[in-house]
């Protein structure tokens, strides 16, 4: 299933208003950096012509999602170009149970832990904590502690030296914008250049996992 990938998949790069023409060279030096899924937000201008290209050029090596997803419009639009998963950044059921039905599941957004009980019971499979940087890592680890069955994803201010907190906290993984997707190498095209911050992202990550597992058998 694509969300039992996606739990294996720590950071999830947010495409929000990336111009078009930019769009797949973009995603190209994301999964070179070793970045295997993309989340396009609907908002974005062609949002439905990136997420069926990306699908079409890349769909065997990387999961391609939609975000921004705020009503059943946009999630027909989402399912029809062929999103493989839906982030929204609120909760809204009905999205969630028509996503359902269409067998492409939702990560809603949610603030407080009855938001994240009821986006699970209404059969979310994973949960988006946004805006993550007003709660900080802290409260996943607090929340994990009643609610340890419910997946998180974080999203909203994260930073590559954050990520690795709300990671250790007992996040499963972190949505990551401007912070990856740099405005300088997009606007010059240094895909090079996005691609090796792709990278250090990535072994950040490896190297928090490398020294948790030490930890554990100490």
């Amino acid at each position: 299933m694509i969300i039992d990938k996606l739990k294996q998949i720590p950071v999830i790069p947010v495409l929000r208003k990336i111009p078009y023409e930019k769009s797949s060279a973009i995603v190209q030096a994301l999964l070179s950096g070793g970045i295997k899924v993309v989340e396009i937000t609907m908002e974005t201008e062609h949002a439905e012509d990136m997420i069926r290209e990306s699908v079409s050029s890349f769909g065997d090596q990387m999961i391609v999602g939609a975000g921004t997803v705020l009503d059943i419009e946009d999630c027909k639009r989402a399912i029809d170009a062929g999103a493989q998963f839906l982030v929204a950044p609120v909760l809204d059921e009905d999205v969630i149970r028509y996503s359902s039905e269409r067998g492409v599941p939702t990560i809603p957004g949610v603030f407080t832990p009855s938001e994240m009980l009821r986006a699970f019971k209404l059969g979310a499979p994973m949960v988006k904590l946004f805006p993550a940087s007003v709660l900080g890592p802290n409260f996943i680890k607090d929340v994990k502690g009643p609610l340890s069955h419910i997946p998180i994803m974080c999203t909203g201010g994260i930073t590559m030296d954050t990520a690795k907190h709300y990671l250790d906290a007992g996040a499963t993984a972190v949505g990551a914008g401007s912070a990856l997707l740099r405005k300088d190498l997009i606007a010059e095209s240094n895909w090079g250049g996005l691609t090796e911050e792709a990278l250090r992202w990535m072994e950040s990550i490896k190297a928090m996992n490398s020294s948790t597992s030490s930890m554990m058998r100490l």
